[in-house]
Protein backbone atom coordinates (compact mmCIF):
# COMPACT_ATOMS: atom_id res chain seq x y z
CA UNK A 1 0.00 0.00 0.00
CA UNK A 2 2.74 2.65 -1.12
CA UNK A 3 1.77 6.47 0.06
CA UNK A 4 4.80 7.37 -2.75
CA UNK A 5 5.46 5.26 -6.11
CA UNK A 6 8.60 6.25 -8.02
CA UNK A 7 8.26 3.89 -11.78
CA UNK A 8 11.66 4.18 -13.46
CA UNK A 9 10.60 2.09 -16.64
CA UNK A 10 8.47 -0.30 -17.86
CA UNK A 11 9.90 -2.85 -20.12
CA UNK A 12 9.20 -6.73 -21.66
CA UNK A 13 10.50 -8.77 -18.76
CA UNK A 14 9.62 -11.68 -16.93
CA UNK A 15 6.95 -12.75 -19.89
CA UNK A 16 6.88 -16.01 -19.25
CA UNK A 17 4.25 -15.08 -16.17
CA UNK A 18 2.46 -11.83 -17.53
CA UNK A 19 3.20 -13.06 -21.14
CA UNK A 20 2.98 -9.50 -22.98
CA UNK A 21 3.48 -5.89 -22.75
CA UNK A 22 0.12 -5.13 -22.60
CA UNK A 23 -0.18 -7.34 -19.30
CA UNK A 24 2.97 -5.59 -17.82
CA UNK A 25 1.39 -2.18 -18.40
CA UNK A 26 -1.64 -3.26 -16.45
CA UNK A 27 0.07 -4.57 -13.49
CA UNK A 28 1.74 -1.30 -13.44
CA UNK A 29 -0.96 0.85 -13.54
CA UNK A 30 -2.66 -1.15 -10.40
CA UNK A 31 -0.02 -0.49 -8.52
CA UNK A 32 0.23 3.06 -9.27
CA UNK A 33 -3.60 3.54 -8.71
CA UNK A 34 -2.93 1.80 -5.52
CA UNK A 35 -1.56 5.19 -3.71
CA UNK A 36 -3.86 7.26 -1.67
CA UNK A 37 -5.53 10.62 -2.51
CA UNK A 38 -2.42 12.22 -1.20
CA UNK A 39 -0.11 10.25 -2.35
CA UNK A 40 2.18 10.55 -5.73
CA UNK A 41 3.26 8.89 -8.12
CA UNK A 42 7.05 9.95 -9.94
CA UNK A 43 7.17 9.15 -13.21
CA UNK A 44 9.88 8.71 -15.84
CA UNK A 45 8.39 10.56 -18.53
CA UNK A 46 11.06 9.22 -21.00
CA UNK A 47 9.50 6.17 -21.21
CA UNK A 48 7.24 5.50 -23.90
CA UNK A 49 5.19 2.32 -21.64
CA UNK A 50 4.73 4.68 -18.93
CA UNK A 51 3.85 7.46 -21.13
CA UNK A 52 0.67 5.25 -22.54
CA UNK A 53 -0.49 4.88 -18.65
CA UNK A 54 -0.80 8.99 -18.15
CA UNK A 55 -4.29 8.93 -19.63
CA UNK A 56 -5.25 6.03 -17.09
CA UNK A 57 -3.88 7.47 -14.02
CA UNK A 58 -6.01 8.41 -11.41
CA UNK A 59 -4.04 9.68 -8.72
CA UNK A 60 -1.44 12.85 -8.12
CA UNK A 61 1.75 12.21 -10.30
CA UNK A 62 4.78 14.32 -11.55
CA UNK A 63 7.00 13.22 -14.44
CA UNK A 64 11.10 13.73 -14.65
CA UNK A 65 13.30 12.94 -17.43
CA UNK A 66 15.71 14.20 -19.78
CA UNK A 67 13.82 14.65 -22.95
CA UNK A 68 11.55 17.85 -23.07
CA UNK A 69 8.37 18.37 -21.65
CA UNK A 70 8.79 16.32 -17.87
CA UNK A 71 8.25 18.37 -14.92
CA UNK A 72 11.90 17.42 -13.60
CA UNK A 73 14.49 17.31 -16.07
CA UNK A 74 18.24 17.91 -16.36
CA UNK A 75 20.28 20.10 -18.48
CA UNK A 76 24.01 21.34 -19.10
CA UNK A 77 25.00 17.83 -18.03
CA UNK A 78 28.62 16.37 -17.35
CA UNK A 79 29.62 13.28 -17.05
CA UNK A 80 33.16 11.58 -16.94
CA UNK A 81 34.90 8.95 -15.04
CA UNK A 82 32.39 7.99 -13.06
CA UNK A 83 30.91 11.24 -12.06
CA UNK A 84 28.08 13.12 -12.76
CA UNK A 85 27.21 16.67 -12.86
CA UNK A 86 23.83 18.45 -13.62
CA UNK A 87 21.65 21.74 -13.27
CA UNK A 88 18.07 20.59 -12.63
CA UNK A 89 14.60 22.36 -13.58
CA UNK A 90 11.75 21.98 -11.99
CA UNK A 91 9.06 23.19 -13.75
CA UNK A 92 10.81 25.31 -15.57
CA UNK A 93 12.56 26.47 -12.23
CA UNK A 94 16.48 25.86 -12.10
CA UNK A 95 17.33 23.97 -8.85
CA UNK A 96 21.20 24.77 -9.55
CA UNK A 97 23.35 22.26 -10.22
CA UNK A 98 23.99 18.35 -8.50
CA UNK A 99 26.73 15.93 -8.88
CA UNK A 100 26.63 12.32 -8.37
CA UNK A 101 29.30 9.63 -8.29
CA UNK A 102 27.57 7.62 -10.89
CA UNK A 103 28.33 7.62 -14.41
CA UNK A 104 25.85 7.05 -17.16
CA UNK A 105 22.50 9.08 -18.13
CA UNK A 106 20.38 6.61 -16.55
CA UNK A 107 22.12 7.60 -13.57
CA UNK A 108 21.00 11.01 -13.51
CA UNK A 109 17.52 9.99 -14.59
CA UNK A 110 17.38 8.06 -11.47
CA UNK A 111 18.73 11.02 -9.75
CA UNK A 112 15.93 13.39 -10.95
CA UNK A 113 13.36 10.28 -9.24
CA UNK A 114 14.95 10.50 -5.89
CA UNK A 115 14.71 14.55 -6.31
CA UNK A 116 11.21 14.07 -7.07
CA UNK A 117 10.56 12.25 -4.03
CA UNK A 118 12.29 14.03 -1.57
CA UNK A 119 11.16 17.14 -2.85
CA UNK A 120 7.45 16.00 -2.18
CA UNK A 121 9.37 15.36 1.56
CA UNK A 122 9.83 18.77 2.04
CA UNK A 123 12.99 17.61 2.29
CA UNK A 124 15.83 20.98 1.85
CA UNK A 125 17.58 21.54 -1.51
CA UNK A 126 20.55 21.50 0.49
CA UNK A 127 20.26 17.70 2.23
CA UNK A 128 19.07 16.51 -1.28
CA UNK A 129 22.46 17.72 -3.37
CA UNK A 130 24.53 16.77 -0.02
CA UNK A 131 22.68 13.14 -0.19
CA UNK A 132 23.38 12.51 -3.85
CA UNK A 133 26.92 13.93 -3.78
CA UNK A 134 27.84 11.16 -0.88
CA UNK A 135 25.80 8.67 -2.81
CA UNK A 136 28.19 5.09 -2.59
CA UNK A 137 26.52 3.29 -5.37
CA UNK A 138 24.53 0.13 -5.15
CA UNK A 139 26.86 -3.47 -4.76
CA UNK A 140 26.39 -4.90 -8.47
CA UNK A 141 25.62 -2.08 -10.03
CA UNK A 142 28.37 -0.51 -11.85
CA UNK A 143 30.36 -1.69 -8.93
CA UNK A 144 34.46 -1.02 -9.46
CA UNK A 145 35.53 -3.84 -7.94
CA UNK A 146 39.18 -3.62 -8.63
CA UNK A 147 42.09 -2.37 -10.79
CA UNK A 148 45.00 -4.48 -11.85
CA UNK A 149 48.10 -2.32 -11.80
CA UNK A 150 50.26 -1.80 -15.20
CA UNK A 151 53.26 0.61 -15.32
CA UNK A 152 51.52 1.83 -18.92
CA UNK A 153 47.73 1.91 -16.88
CA UNK A 154 45.54 0.55 -15.17
CA UNK A 155 42.89 -1.72 -15.81
CA UNK A 156 39.40 -1.20 -14.48
CA UNK A 157 37.68 -4.26 -13.33
CA UNK A 158 33.19 -3.67 -12.79
CA UNK A 159 30.70 -5.69 -11.99
CA UNK A 160 27.05 -5.42 -12.76
CA UNK A 161 24.06 -7.18 -12.19
CA UNK A 162 22.78 -6.20 -15.17
CA UNK A 163 20.94 -9.42 -17.25
CA UNK A 164 18.01 -7.52 -19.40
CA UNK A 165 19.05 -6.69 -22.75
CA UNK A 166 17.88 -2.71 -21.87
CA UNK A 167 20.19 -2.29 -18.75
CA UNK A 168 22.88 -4.35 -21.19
CA UNK A 169 22.81 -1.42 -23.66
CA UNK A 170 22.20 1.46 -21.07
CA UNK A 171 25.09 0.31 -18.64
CA UNK A 172 27.33 -0.58 -21.82
CA UNK A 173 26.34 3.58 -23.19
CA UNK A 174 27.34 4.60 -19.66
CA UNK A 175 30.97 2.80 -19.75
CA UNK A 176 31.49 3.91 -23.06
CA UNK A 177 30.50 7.58 -22.40
CA UNK A 178 32.22 8.02 -19.11
CA UNK A 179 35.55 6.60 -19.92
CA UNK A 180 38.17 6.27 -22.55
CA UNK A 181 38.56 2.62 -22.53
CA UNK A 182 38.52 -0.71 -24.46
CA UNK A 183 35.65 -2.56 -23.04
CA UNK A 184 35.50 -6.52 -22.33
CA UNK A 185 32.09 -7.37 -21.24
CA UNK A 186 31.87 -10.77 -19.41
CA UNK A 187 27.90 -12.09 -19.60
CA UNK A 188 26.61 -14.88 -17.89
CA UNK A 189 22.84 -15.30 -19.59
CA UNK A 190 20.35 -15.77 -16.60
CA UNK A 191 17.45 -17.74 -16.50
CA UNK A 192 16.17 -19.78 -20.17
CA UNK A 193 12.65 -18.37 -20.64
CA UNK A 194 14.01 -14.95 -20.31
CA UNK A 195 16.54 -15.35 -23.26
CA UNK A 196 13.89 -17.42 -24.91
CA UNK A 197 11.79 -14.54 -25.16
CA UNK A 198 14.52 -12.48 -25.71
CA UNK A 199 16.83 -13.75 -27.68
CA UNK A 200 16.78 -10.95 -30.68
CA UNK A 201 17.13 -8.44 -28.30
CA UNK A 202 20.06 -9.85 -26.65
CA UNK A 203 21.73 -10.12 -30.11
CA UNK A 204 21.97 -6.54 -30.48
CA UNK A 205 22.38 -5.23 -26.93
CA UNK A 206 26.48 -5.28 -26.88
CA UNK A 207 27.12 -3.18 -29.67
CA UNK A 208 29.47 -0.44 -27.17
CA UNK A 209 31.32 -3.63 -26.25
CA UNK A 210 34.82 -4.23 -28.12
CA UNK A 211 35.04 -7.63 -26.96
CA UNK A 212 31.77 -9.92 -25.51
CA UNK A 213 32.45 -13.62 -24.04
CA UNK A 214 29.23 -15.55 -23.48
CA UNK A 215 29.45 -18.18 -20.95
CA UNK A 216 26.46 -20.86 -20.32
CA UNK A 217 22.98 -19.92 -18.70
CA UNK A 218 22.54 -19.79 -15.41
CA UNK A 219 19.34 -21.80 -14.73
CA UNK A 220 18.33 -20.03 -11.62
CA UNK A 221 16.51 -23.52 -10.90
CA UNK A 222 14.37 -23.21 -14.75
CA UNK A 223 14.29 -26.36 -16.61
CA UNK A 224 16.67 -26.31 -19.82
CA UNK A 225 14.88 -25.14 -23.13
CA UNK A 226 15.57 -27.56 -26.29
CA UNK A 227 18.20 -26.21 -28.47
CA UNK A 228 18.95 -23.14 -26.11
CA UNK A 229 22.62 -22.61 -24.86
CA UNK A 230 24.87 -19.73 -24.20
CA UNK A 231 26.33 -20.93 -27.09
CA UNK A 232 23.31 -20.34 -29.31
CA UNK A 233 23.17 -16.54 -27.84
CA UNK A 234 27.17 -16.69 -29.13
CA UNK A 235 26.12 -17.50 -32.41
CA UNK A 236 23.26 -14.78 -32.89
CA UNK A 237 25.50 -12.10 -31.26
CA UNK A 238 28.45 -12.94 -34.23
CA UNK A 239 25.55 -13.03 -36.71
CA UNK A 240 24.70 -9.38 -35.92
CA UNK A 241 27.63 -8.44 -36.80
CA UNK A 242 29.71 -8.62 -33.86
CA UNK A 243 33.29 -9.71 -34.88
CA UNK A 244 35.13 -9.68 -31.11
CA UNK A 245 32.40 -12.34 -29.12
CA UNK A 246 33.74 -15.61 -28.08
CA UNK A 247 31.58 -18.27 -26.19
CA UNK A 248 33.62 -19.87 -23.29
CA UNK A 249 31.19 -22.15 -21.38
CA UNK A 250 33.84 -23.04 -18.69
CA UNK A 251 33.83 -20.08 -16.03
CA UNK A 252 37.08 -21.14 -14.72
CA UNK A 253 38.69 -20.55 -18.16
CA UNK A 254 37.41 -17.52 -18.56
CA UNK A 255 40.36 -15.82 -16.04
CA UNK A 256 43.16 -17.16 -18.30
CA UNK A 257 41.36 -16.25 -21.45
CA UNK A 258 40.72 -12.66 -20.38
CA UNK A 259 44.43 -12.82 -18.83
CA UNK A 260 45.82 -13.35 -22.20
CA UNK A 261 43.61 -10.46 -24.12
CA UNK A 262 44.07 -7.51 -21.60
CA UNK A 263 45.91 -4.20 -22.09
CA UNK A 264 47.04 -1.70 -20.30
CA UNK A 265 43.66 0.67 -19.82
CA UNK A 266 41.11 -1.48 -20.60
CA UNK A 267 37.69 -1.99 -18.70
CA UNK A 268 36.40 -5.34 -17.79
CA UNK A 269 32.80 -5.68 -16.84
CA UNK A 270 30.99 -9.07 -15.62
CA UNK A 271 27.68 -8.75 -16.04
CA UNK A 272 24.41 -10.84 -15.37
CA UNK A 273 22.60 -12.01 -12.29
CA UNK A 274 24.26 -14.99 -11.73
CA UNK A 275 27.35 -15.89 -10.07
CA UNK A 276 29.39 -14.29 -12.34
CA UNK A 277 30.79 -11.66 -10.63
CA UNK A 278 33.36 -14.64 -8.84
CA UNK A 279 34.96 -14.40 -12.10
CA UNK A 280 35.57 -10.78 -11.66
CA UNK A 281 36.75 -10.69 -8.37
CA UNK A 282 38.86 -13.04 -9.71
CA UNK A 283 40.28 -11.24 -12.54
CA UNK A 284 40.48 -8.34 -9.97
CA UNK A 285 43.48 -10.11 -8.74
CA UNK A 286 45.76 -10.89 -11.88
CA UNK A 287 48.60 -9.02 -11.63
Amino acid sequence: SPVIVVVTNIDAEHLDYYGDIVAIEKAFLNFINKIPFYGLAVLCGDNDHLRNLIPFIEKRFITYGLKAGSDISAKDIYTREGISSFRVLWKGKDLGRFTLPLPGFHSISNALASIGAAIELDISLEDIKKALAEFSGVERRFQIIGRIKRPEGDILVVDDYGHHPTEIRTTLMAAKHGWNRRMIVIFQPHRYTRIYHLIEDFAKAFDQADRVIITDIYSAGEKPIENLTGESLYKLIQANGHKGVTYIPDKDSIVEYVKGIISPGDMVITMGAGDIWKVGRRIAHLS
